[in-house]
């Protein structure tokens, strides 16, 4: 045997039961949905907050706060796993 076939989803350790796989395979979707929505809102908002106070480094520091915050979730859950 090779070292593929012991990872998981593969089909040795793929469940029996194709609804559970496929509720599992939708529940990914939808917290990849969130994710990349959460993101655009929070450019979103970065942007119209940059123009309402007025500095361009408030949007830069909006737009790199954003990104190092969801860096440090994206890991910490990768890690907590």
């Amino acid at each position: 045997m090779t070292r593929a076939t012991h990872l998981p989803g593969t089909a040795m350790t793929a469940p029996a039961d194709p609804k559970a796989a496929a509720a599992r395979a939708r529940a990914s979707a939808v917290r990849t949905a969130l994710v990349l929505a959460s993101i655009a809102a929070v450019f979103f908002f970065g942007i119209i907050a940059s123009h309402l106070i007025g500095g361009d480094s408030v949007g830069m520091t909006v737009i790199g706060a954003a990104v190092f915050l969801f860096l440090l979730l994206g890991i910490g859950r990768h890690l907590r796993k």
